[in-house]
């Protein structure tokens, strides 16, 4: 399959039901974190606040065509799953999570049932070198589901296209972050920004070349800024006056780096050695000589 083929299945609509009945989508990707040799820890990726506090949540995966390795497009399960947010793992300070999804998986496969998704591996993540040659123009696309919207009967994103806003090997206002400018609304949190340089690169060292291809995942969008418009409305038919304010989106777009998707591995490999979560009071394996509940199991 084309790379950008695998694009369109390395992420998943995530549905979240909140303990007061109200419900949001949000965008979700695969990953594979601590890799090693043979060995891997397979996770969806998503924001904090996507999954924080749900009471149920559901993701969906395709299935995999029979004795083969390819998509069986218009076949695919949701994953329901109750108490969703205490299967998630939350960054002590930023706006990420993930949820480790081999159980699900293996459980599924003891079905019969075998999944095909695309998660994107560690090497992909742009390293610092890759971040200093890059321009200050760069154009990128952002895979999800924004507003909600997906190919329902395919099971697959939308892709949405734009440039960089800031230089991603800077952190913007001091924070491990930078901006895109592109049409970024509600239900593409969480989606995975990837620098899409297909058929020409360009470089600061090497400058434009024709013909090659690179792929590289710069972060993960959790926000957007907003400006606020007030304008009246007249309720008829009693004549009052109400003011409504409105956010209106500035199509630009807050992402988070994706070096740090790394701080989870202390906690993964914590998770896969030990087959439980470290106690509340433990110190967090992140090495931060915070206690786990201070720092990685903070439940806000």
């Amino acid at each position: 399959m084309f790379f950008t083929d695998l694009m369109a299945h390395c992420t998943t609509r995530i549905e979240c039901v909140f303990p007061d009945g109200k419900t949001s989508t949000g965008t979700g990707f695969f990953m594979t974190l601590c890799e090693s040799g043979d060995r891997s820890v397979p996770v969806l990726v998503t924001n904090k606040h996507v999954v924080m506090g749900a009471q149920r949540g559901a993701f969906w995966l395709t299935l995999r065509k029979s004795g083969g390795t390819a998509p069986d497009i218009g076949n695919h399960h949701s994953f329901e799953l109750p108490n969703f947010a205490s299967h998630w793992h939350f960054h002590p300070s930023l706006d990420l999570a993930v949820m480790p999804i081999n159980p699900l998986v293996e459980q599924s496969r003891s079905t019969g049932h075998e999944y095909f998704f695309a998660p994107l591996s560690t090497t992909l993540i742009a390293t610092q070198a890759d971040l200093a040659d890059l321009p200050a123009l760069m154009d990128i696309v952002l895979v999800g589901y924004p507003n909600g919207l997906w190919d329902k009967t395919n099971n697959q994103p939308l892709f949405r296209s734009g440039i960089t806003a800031t230089h991603p090997e800077l952190e913007y206002n001091g924070k491990p972050e930078f901006l895109i400018d592109a049409a970024c609304f509600n239900g593409s949190s969480g989606s995975p920004v990837f620098l899409a340089q297909i058929g020409r690169t360009m470089s600061r060292s090497k400058g434009v070349m024709i013909g090659p291809s690179v792929v590289k995942l710069l972060g993960v969008l959790y926000a957007g800024p907003m400006h606020m418009a007030t304008g009246e409305i007249v309720a008829v038919p009693i004549g009052t006056r109400d003011i409504v304010v409105t956010a209106i989106p500035n199509n630009l777009g807050l992402v988070i780096s994706a070096k740090e998707l790394l701080d989870f591995e202390p906690i993964l490999n914590y998770l896969a050695t030990n087959q439980r979560r470290p106690g509340r009071n433990e110190a967090c394996p992140c090495g931060s000589a915070k206690k786990y509940k201070d720092c990685h199991g903070a439940l806000s």
